[in-house]
């Protein structure tokens, strides 16, 4: 039963997906996978957005704890119990993030187990949906690999293959450059009085690296299609993180700049 669920739920949808492409674009599976991704991330777009959007929440809550934190600095135990009641009604976007990466999980590990039937040439014949026989049987027959009617190679790279170290570097780097893009944009933490405030730039600066590490040897260690996807994926991120939040990264670009030149920000001139 709980295989019947699997192949009907996980398995079988991300292949006639991949089936759709590869019929489209002569078989290459480079291209199948990029549009799967992309197509992927345009119907989780207001998931993603939504956990952006926490930038901008993080901005508003921004002067109510500072109120807070005015208002009750002689009493620690209500401006706890004050700042978590914030937390509760307004920073409900730690569940959007959480919705986010439970939606994308699932379409890893189908993509993972899709990309590894592939390779080992024993795609059942019943994942492929009956009406499109016409043009997806010939993608589950058992010479399509060596009869080239699937392209695994792509600029350069065999799909099927591991460890490849140039799509690693380019995941790390592109990981890097994402949590970078956060960063800058994160407001400053506020202090509580009386007590010690800890340095979140390094903790976060520490988990940034070990992300940029884990996803690398996620992308070094799986089958190169799948690190494709991670790949694509996380590009996506990237330039949809520096389109909505433009101006705001503009400015905090901006303020760093001069920062680093000495230059003081006033209203007047942001």
């Amino acid at each position: 039963m709980f295989s019947m669920l699997f192949t009907e739920i996980l398995y079988r949808p991300i292949f006639n997906i991949l089936a759709i492409f590869l019929a489209i674009f002569g078989g290459n599976l480079g291209v199948a996978i990029i549009l799967l991704t992309v197509t992927i991330r345009l119907l989780m777009i207001k998931q993603s957005s939504a956990w952006n959007d926490m930038q901008k929440g993080m901005w508003a809550l921004q002067p109510k704890l500072n109120e807070i934190q005015e208002k009750y600095k002689d009493d620690p135990k209500k401006l706890s119990e004050e700042t978590m009641k914030v937390f509760k009604t307004d920073g409900k976007w730690a569940f959007k993030w959480c919705l986010m990466m439970l939606i994308q999980i699932p379409v890893f590990i189908w993509l993972y187990y899709v990309i590894r039937h592939m390779a080992a040439a024993t795609i059942p014949p019943e994942w492929l949906y009956s009406f499109f026989n016409s043009f997806g049987a010939r993608f589950i027959e058992s010479d399509a690999l060596s009869s080239g009617v699937i392209n695994t190679h792509f600029l350069g790279m065999d799909l099927l293959s591991t460890k490849n170290i140039a799509l690693t570097i380019i995941a790390a780097v592109f990981t890097y450059l994402q949590t970078k893009l956060t960063m800058i944009a994160k407001p400053e933490t506020p202090s509580v009085p009386g007590q010690k405030t800890p340095d979140m730039g390094k903790m976060m600066w520490f988990m940034n690296i070990f992300l940029v590490f884990m996803i690398g040897s996620f992308v070094y260690s799986m089958q190169t299609g799948v690190g494709l996807y991670i790949v694509t994926t996380t590009i996506f991120s990237v330039l949809q993180y520096s389109w909505q939040y433009r101006a705001l990264l503009r400015v905090k670009w901006i303020e760093r700049t001069n920062k680093g030149k000495g230059v003081v920000i006033t209203p007047h001139n942001k």
